[in-house]
């Protein structure tokens, strides 16, 4: 451990809970503890968290309160997590349908509850609020993931993102945990040397970042000699790893992947140094796996519903991620006794090349949406389709709060970005696909 590392790790994190309230530190040292824990221990741990939660959101949130009602339930009926089948499944379309005031706890401290947007790239952004503890153990629980390969807090490492650093507080952040955001959007072969450039400057020990800027960033290594380095892992989330892209990523940069995923309701669910399965964070939250009737399954392809055993602002109770995986009941090799998942199924990245040379992929679109307060607020779904003519149509499930201005700001934004025509159409809703997702990308062959 480095003077850095130790500095980081003993003074600047607490530091940092001091300032913003949370109790990170605290979090982490939980999950030191608790990744010695039994299936016994984990199981007790869940179903105690689960009856304070259900108490608390029968007793404070309209929606909870309302819904036990109708179905002639108590809290008292919830006691373990094989009670959860007695409370519907619930998605983003309900939330929206309801609210965002009837999922909200009444009489929670406003000081302790962040609002939140979800990044949307499925094109279904929604707004919910987060706590500080919740934010905590969020943070804890991956954290502790990049702990397990090696990292520690203080060592270098890059993030490659479509955003800016845009306040100050994230500088100070980025200052203090000795981390580079490399920008990504608008690419284009120029910009792909740059960031390879700015890997080889920066030497990082980690490289954190989509699979789909590190796969075009491969290619490109690959075609063009110069660039060696290689960091000590690379960490992925946010869209589906492919198999080809895992291939061809690790081959360029020398060096292993280690794959996560996480959704609203659900920490992290994360490979190890020792095992390409993935694990999940059950002290955070619990995972069920259900089929397209909604039955909970134990082997096989389903979807995702977790369970947030600590964000009691907006509690997430049985949430319909609308992803699929693929879990196993058999035990684990590695002898993790954590809940395994075979295969993240659900998350696809999509992009094309535009005309004029450069790409854009769904986190473009989503960076525009959290950029833009008036958009974010207005529309409800999105989906860009690049038609065989060469020019592009936003279909837009939209609000109220939706007019001319808004349309022509888009229309008027995306037609200098993508140098190409661009149309707007109104839609009363996206279609899923076969994998249960709303493609935010496509383009027509």
């Amino acid at each position: 451990m480095s003077f850095r590392n130790f500095i980081s790790e003993n003074i600047f994190l607490p530091l940092s809970d001091c300032v913003t309230g949370q109790c990170s530190a605290r979090s982490f040292r939980f999950f030191e503890q608790s990744k010695h824990w039994s299936r016994e221990q984990l199981d007790a741990f869940q179903n105690e968290r689960l009856r304070l939660l259900v108490r608390h959101s029968v007793a404070n949130v309209p929606y909870y309160r309302d819904l036990f009602y109708n179905l002639g339930l108590t809290a008292d009926d919830i006691q373990t997590k094989a009670d959860l089948c007695k409370i519907p499944i619930v998605n983003k379309s309900v939330m929206r349908r309801e609210g965002i005031e009837h999922f909200t706890a009444e009489g929670f401290p406003e000081k302790q509850r962040t609002a939140h947007r979800s990044g949307g790239s499925t094109g279904e952004p929604f707004s919910f609020y987060t706590t500080k503890e919740e934010n905590s153990m969020n943070l804890a629980a991956k954290l502790h993931t990049w702990y397990s390969v090696g990292y520690r807090l203080g060592d270098r490492y890059v993030k490659i993102a479509n955003n800016e650093r845009d306040s100050l507080q994230k500088r100070v952040q980025d200052f203090i945990n000795n981390s580079v955001l490399i920008p990504f959007s608008n690419v284009n072969d120029d910009e792909l040397a740059k960031t390879l450039e700015s890997i080889e400057k920066l030497k990082p020990l980690y490289i954190r970042s989509y699979p789909m800027p590190l796969y075009l960033l491969a290619q490109f290594k690959k075609k063009h000699g110069g660039f060696r380095y290689s960091p000590k892992f690379i960490f992925t989330t946010g869209s589906t790893l492919s198999e080809n892209y895992r291939n061809e990523i690790e081959s360029a940069f020398g060096c292993k992947i280690i794959d996560s995923y996480s959704c609203e309701g659900n920490a992290n669910v994360a490979q190890s140094l020792n095992c390409e399965k993935y694990h999940v964070s059950e002290e955070f939250g619990i995972t069920e796996v259900v089929d397209a009737d909604g039955l909970p399954i134990q082997d096989g392809v389903g979807r995702v519903v977790s369970t947030d055993l600590w964000n009691y602002a907006h509690p997430f109770i049985r949430y319909d991620t609308q992803d699929l995986v693929e879990v196993c009941s058999a035990p684990c090799e590695c002898g993790n006794p954590r809940m395994m998942i075979k295969r993240i199924m659900g998350r696809e990245c999509e992009s094309f090349l535009r005309s004029n040379g450069k790409y854009i992929t769904v986190h473009d679109l989503t960076g525009f949406l959290k950029r833009q307060e008036g958009v974010s607020n207005a529309v409800d779904g999105y989906q860009l389709v690049k038609k065989k003519d060469g020019s592009v149509t936003f279909r837009l499930v939209v609000n109220d709060g939706f007019d001319e201005s808004l349309k022509r700001m888009i229309v008027d934004y995306w037609t200098e970005q993508l140098d190409s025509p661009v149309s707007i159409e109104i839609v009363d809703e996206l279609p899923l696909m076969n994998n249960n997702k709303r493609l935010a990308i496509i383009e027509e062959k």
